[in-house]
């Protein structure tokens, strides 16, 4: 029931704290607080209900693979030490980022080498569109 509680409240935290165009720029995520060497196996102890001490994997995380979780989490992580620029476009009818952005369009800049076999359903989570 706590737990029902605190997601409410968060969620609802979150989008009062939307600007008025209803997309903010991406916050920070927690960064990981033990060493991640033999530990890569990140649902193992962050599943719901896995380890009563560790925190569950938010609902928003929910069919995100393992690898997934150093993107954002590691501490030397790209999400962790600097901001991702804002999309610079609208995304109706440019959903698929990777077909102008694969590196095949000189004239547009490529998606960078440390997101090499993202899906681009990630790419929002980061990057925000206009406004």
């Amino acid at each position: 029931m706590y737990r029902v509680r605190f997601i409410t409240l968060t969620a609802v935290a979150a989008l009062l704290a939307l600007p008025a165009g209803g997309h903010a720029q991406a916050a920070k995520p927690k960064a990981v607080s033990h060493p991640l060497e033999g530990r890569a196996q990140c649902l193992m102890c962050h599943t719901a209900g896995a380890m009563e001490a560790v925190p569950d994997v938010p609902a928003s995380h929910v069919d995100r693979p393992n690898e997934t979780c150093a993107w954002c989490h590691a501490p030397g992580a790209a999400m962790q030490t600097k901001d991702a620029p804002a999309i610079a476009h609208p995304l109706e009818g440019r959903a698929q980022c990777t077909m102008c952005h694969g590196g095949t369009m000189p004239q547009i800049p490529a998606s960078p080498a440390d997101h090499e076999g993202r899906d681009v359903k990630y790419c929002t989570l980061c990057h925000t569109p206009p406004k």
